[in-house]
């Protein structure tokens, strides 16, 4: 008798699983991805400069065509704890996260972090090679490549550091492959102007004023926090040029958005920014993250 129960019991399952699969139209089981197993990720070393550690994670439901999600930390280089900001919200919303870590080992300061290792610390040129700006796309490519994933475009998230590099990305890089990017609480900004150094200004980069259009034309978000009125710590964030821009995070994020803004009417360019403040929240990625996942993701 309780062998007749358990093959019983063994078919209602088999039947109940058989129903599960029928109400999943058009996608069959071997079209999900697999999940990421600890250590939940690698070291990227396919291009001209030093290694990038990525760490992923991959919702329940996710197929080769979710949408992807990166994410770069700020100065603390916490890739674990900026990952962990987004995974509530990325099993919610179905999204792929992978989260970069530029260790400061090879990546020492905030010219060869968010300002993308165009110049050094000593005002020299870095070859484009070997720019962190050129890691981006084949770092992509690479991830999709991993997982089986078919994406031909991501969307993009930094705070802080992570914020200033993203919105100088979208400029360096005119091919960069996003649908939509935030530039959260940027600890320092470069403006449109030719005529201050970057990174501050454009002066001394390839740049040409026929970039701006592209750049514009980005569908880019400037999400601030309304409490984020502290002085930033590093020696550009915190130096005499920073702080001609504002005297904190908020003023600075407004006057990149502006000056942009500004440029754009004059050249009669379209301008695809938009302008969030958030009210309060200071210099936090994990309150600030919910409000660039409505941007990206609405």
């Amino acid at each position: 008798m309780t062998i007749f129960t358990n093959a019983l019991k063994t078919t209602q399952i088999k039947v109940f699983i058989a129903l599960i699969c029928c109400l999943r139209p058009g996608l069959q089981s071997g079209d999900f991805l697999n999940q990421v197993n600890p250590p939940w990720g690698y070291i990227f070393r396919d291009w001209k400069g030093p290694p990038i550690d990525v760490i992923s994670y991959i919702p329940p439901n996710a197929t080769k065509n979710t949408r992807i999600l990166m994410v770069v930390p700020g100065a603390s280089r916490d890739a674990q704890r900026f990952h962990a900001s987004w995974l509530d919200l990325a099993k919610k919303e179905n999204f792929i996260v992978m989260t970069i870590g530029a260790r400061k080992r090879y990546f020492p300061d905030e010219y060869s972090y968010n300002a993308g290792r165009v110049v050094s610390s000593e005002g020299h040129a870095m070859h484009k090679d070997q720019w962190l700006f050129s890691a981006i796309k084949p770092l992509f490519e690479d991830f999709k490549k991993r997982h089986g994933l078919i994406s031909d475009s991501f969307y993009l998230f930094g705070h802080s550091a992570g914020g200033g590099f993203v919105h100088r990305y979208l400029l360096f890089d005119p091919s960069a492959p996003i649908v939509k990017a935030v530039a959260a609480n940027p600890a320092f900004v470069t403006v449109p102007d030719f005529d201050i150094r970057y990174p501050f200004g454009l002066k001394n980069t390839p740049i040409k004023k026929s970039d701006m259009n592209n750049w514009f034309n980005h569908n880019l978000a400037i999400i601030l926090g309304e409490e984020d009125l502290g002085p930033r710590t590093k020696p550009l964030s915190n130096g005499a040029m920073a702080n001609v821009q504002g005297s904190n995070c908020l003023e600075r994020g407004k006057l990149l958005y502006n000056s942009a803004n500004q440029e754009a009417e004059k050249k009669g360019s379209k301008f695809n920014w938009s302008l969030i403040t958030v009210p309060g929240v200071g210099h936090d990625n994990f309150n600030i993250a919910p409000f660039a996942c409505r941007f990206l993701f609405e």
